[in-house]
């Protein structure tokens, strides 16, 4: 069996959790800071409605969750384990074997800080519009619906709400519904679904959640491309690396333990980064110029589009200039690889 170095594992899928995920929402951010609210909504609705066809049922068998329990107790145990898995705290209530309550706590993870209060609170809306109420036809259960009781968007102390197994078929539109409700189910932890451990011991659930996290990512992006194109979305994405780098390369910088603002401590940033996101890389050091090989381009696949990776480009381009101003990052093509070297170029470059 392969052996893996679990504290270099939890450490690397920390690291690729906080990248990918911060990535996922800064995407949406700038969505709708270029394009409007009406945008980010429509992005967000496809990339739910196309991230559950391609993973709901597979999900479902993955969990353990089996096909004879109630419906409404199959969707909110796919919900609270798979955010779990995720990095996300939830609460899971059975309040009856047809009325099953889930909850996503604060502090949000889709707009983490205080982009929770930039974003429209419709947004959360069109959210959970978009995915909880279709779980009942993906299962082939006609009466299952959603309802949605709290939104922390609207300044309520977590998004909640319940899945209701009815007593006759539901018509369209009748699968969705909000209810305000001032007091729900206490959450008691030693009721809530576990993960088979056997099933789904410590690597596995840390590799999943970082390839969760990344696959959000890349859905985005395709749907960014369904939506407006490669031009619109070549920019978004370059915003997006250029903004990530800005804002995080120091917090990053300190994850991955690296000291220094050398031209060798930049390209080891780089390289650790890289690595814990899952990226096949490998760092040499020749007459002073550190070289990245990188042979894959996650959360892309290997012949992942040139403007693609020109975008993605920009983040080690404003990681190195925030950390040392005359330290270069420039990028060589190989084939379907790629080459970052980065050099200090003696001087000033900014």
């Amino acid at each position: 069996m392969e052996q893996v170095d679990i504290t270099a594992l939890r450490g690397q899928c920390r690291l690729a959790n906080k990248f990918w995920g911060r990535t996922f929402s800064a995407l949406g951010a700038m969505t709708y800071r270029e394009k409007g609210e009406e945008a980010v909504k429509h992005l967000w609705v496809l990339l739910l409605r196309q991230h559950q066809t391609c993973f709901y049922r597979q999900g479902l068998r993955k969990l353990g969750i089996s096909d004879d329990e109630p419906p409404a107790i199959k969707a909110a145990k796919y919900h609270y384990l798979t955010n779990q898995i995720g990095g996300l705290a939830m609460e899971y209530v059975e309040e009856s074997p047809k009325k099953v309550w889930i909850r996503y706590l604060a502090p949000m993870w889709t707009y983490a800080g205080v982009t929770m209060m930039a974003l429209p609170g419709s947004l959360r809306r069109a959210i959970f519009s978009a995915w909880h109420p279709r779980n009942g036809a993906l299962m082939g259960s006609p009466r299952l619906g959603w309802v949605s009781t709290k939104f922390i968007m609207e300044n309520e102390a977590c998004d909640e709400g319940y899945f209701m197994e009815y007593d006759h078929d539901l018509a369209p539109g009748e699968e969705y519904r909000f209810e305000p409700v001032s007091r729900t189910p206490e959450f008691d932890p030693s009721k809530a679904p576990r993960l088979d451990s056997e099933a789904w011991p410590e690597v596995r659930k840390l590799k999943a959640g970082r390839n969760w996290s990344r696959e959000y990512v890349k859905t985005t992006v395709d749907c960014l491309f369904q939506l407006f194109g490669q031009q619109t979305t070549y920019f978004l994405f370059s915003q997006v690396m250029r903004g990530m780098a800005i804002q995080f390369t120091h917090e990053l910088k300190q994850d991955t333990r690296v000291e220094g603002t050398d031209a060798k401590a930049v390209a080891t940033f780089l390289y650790k980064l890289q690595q814990g996101c899952g990226q096949d890389v490998q760092l040499t050091e020749s007459h002073g110029v550190h070289r990245l090989v990188l042979r894959s381009h996650l959360p892309f696949e290997i012949d992942a589009s040139e403007g693609l990776r020109v975008a993605a480009f920009e983040f080690p381009v404003m990681a190195a200039r925030l950390i040392n101003g005359c330290v270069s990052v420039t990028r060589v093509q190989d084939g379907q690889s790629e080459v970052w070297e980065v050099r200090d170029a003696g001087r000033w470059l900014w």
